[in-house]
């Protein structure tokens, strides 16, 4: 008897399971993970210091800067409130401002919202691999 409700315990919290990761607030279900190689003709603005690009990685359309030969920040371009069609205007950075509510976002503190509370960007992590590449994950 106590074998099979145990079984059947395992079995409710198997077949149960759903995605509630919260990733930098309100992206749920994105993952990227990427190498990126700076051979590659689109990469070669990230080798130089102070340099930038903006990418589609993993389907995703994601703003990559090098402030310093292995110091490098990636964010999302996506608006955090998910409802915008229009992605995030970078024209003024470090401000980044979602243009469908007008929301302002620094970031250099990790892409949070200024001024208020709510979901901040969705930054990513980003590894050296070797001096020829890096690696950029959530």
């Amino acid at each position: 008897m106590f074998k099979k409700a145990l079984i059947c315990i395992l079995l409710a919290t198997l077949l149960s399971c759903e995605d509630n990761t919260r990733i930098n607030d309100c992206f749920r279900g994105i993952y990227v993970s990427e190498l990126i190689e700076f051979r590659l003709p689109i990469y070669q603005k990230l080798i130089v210091n102070g340099g930038s690009l903006t990418s589609r990685i993993d389907g995703r359309l994601i703003h990559i800067i090098r402030n310093r030969s292995s110091d490098y920040i990636a964010f999302d371009l996506e608006c955090p409130s998910r409802t915008c069609k229009s992605p995030l205007d970078i024209s003024n950075l470090p401000t980044i401002i979602c243009p469908c509510d007008n929301k302002k976002y620094n970031y250099l503190e990790g892409g949070r919202l200024i001024g208020e509370e709510g979901c901040s960007m969705l930054m990513y992590s980003i590894s050296p691999v070797g001096t020829g590449a890096i690696q950029i994950r959530n």
